[in-house]
């Protein structure tokens, strides 16, 4: 079991700029509304090489990978990113979901081995690196079927067995390639939205308030 510290999600109309800078500012994530239609995602600053920050994973879990920096007015120096449209229900459910967290971050304890959650119904996609880390570890099958399988776009996945589960994971919940697991598991963060999402879809276990 291991303690995290994760950003609560909290929503702030335009107005309300300054409000939501300090939230973030202390540590925690922002919604602002420009109108019913349009929000941006506010965020702690994070480097382009920060690749285990929370915020750059609240970006993608929208299925976005931009960001910028705001450079004048109260969220000047934060990370804005605009929500896409479609995705708005999203932001919402997160808004909705933490708000009986009354203070900008808030401490999960974790144990990736009761849970597994990340490996169910997860689309993990090989980079040249993995291929690489796979030939090196003599685990070169698992850039070919029946462990791996193209997308409709080309990419090379992990395949997922009928119940969803990756076909590395075992039944006590470990890995069974973890030394030579690929970077999308190797980096996938703990207290992630990414990883609460997956929690929630798969364990049915909230971490906050019910939607």
């Amino acid at each position: 079991m291991t303690t995290y510290t994760r950003p609560v999600v909290r929503s702030f109309k335009k107005d309300f700029a300054r409000e939501c800078a300090a939230w973030v500012r202390a540590g925690g994530h922002g919604i602002l509304w420009d109108s019913p239609k349009r929000a941006r995602l506010v965020l702690p600053k994070f480097g382009p090489k920060d690749t285990m920050a929370l915020g750059r994973w609240a970006i993608l879990d929208l299925g976005k990978s931009t960001f910028g920096f705001a450079k004048t007015g109260p969220l000047r120096g934060l990370v804005t990113s605009p929500v896409p449209e479609d995705t708005l229900f999203i932001v919402r459910e997160w808004a909705t979901r933490d708000s009986i967290h009354p203070k900008p971050t808030k401490k999960i304890a974790l144990d990736c081995l009761a849970c597994g959650a990340c490996c169910r119904d997860n689309e993990v996609v090989l980079e040249k690196q993995d291929a690489r880390r796979f030939r090196k570890a003599g685990l070169e099958k698992m850039m070919k079927p029946p462990y791996a399988r193209r997308a409709r776009d080309g990419r090379l996945m992990l395949r997922v067995l009928g119940n969803g589960k990756c076909t590395n994971l075992e039944r006590d919940n470990k890995c069974a390639i973890y030394d030579a697991r690929p970077d999308a598991c190797r980096y996938f963060p703990a207290a992630s939205e990414c990883c609460l999402f997956a929690r929630e879809e798969e364990l049915g276990i909230i971490d906050g308030a019910p939607y």
